[in-house]
């Protein structure tokens, strides 16, 4: 049985995938943070959900609305901290983006209050976000 921290992340997934984003800014915390890997543009960190909304726009802007999680392995908890292994991807043009992911989210008072994320070849997910987003 799913606990409520990871059906919490479950439901998280479920309503991005279907472009829920009302639901997806009920469960996010006001004052969420969000920790983007890496050093290229899309790298930083993102507080409260305007900023955050803006950042994950982006995605969509920079690969025509084709940026998708398109697996879930797996979601796990330990605790307020909830784990997913993730497959992601993209494209523009002749520039593709398929990779592994892990993504780590903090509950707290039953909301997404901070979440880092981990990408399996960073440099190249660096590279794709710096070619497209121009």
């Amino acid at each position: 049985m799913m606990s409520k921290n990871s059906a919490i992340v479950q439901s998280y997934f479920e309503a991005v995938a279907k472009g829920d984003f009302e639901t997806v800014g009920n469960l996010f915390a006001d004052d969420l943070v969000w920790n983007q890997p890496g050093k290229g543009i899309q790298s930083g960190i993102y507080k409260g959900k305007e900023e955050v909304f803006a950042h994950l726009g982006n995605f969509m802007k920079w690969s025509n609305g084709t940026f998708a999680i398109d697996e879930i392995e797996y979601i796990t908890d330990n605790g307020n901290l909830v784990t997913a292994s993730i497959h992601f991807k993209a494209e523009q043009g002749k520039e593709k983006l398929s990779m592994k992911g892990v993504d780590l989210l903090k509950i707290e008072n039953e909301k997404i209050q901070e979440v880092w994320l981990f990408s399996e070849k960073i440099e190249d997910e660096d590279d794709f976000w710096n070619k497209v987003s121009k």
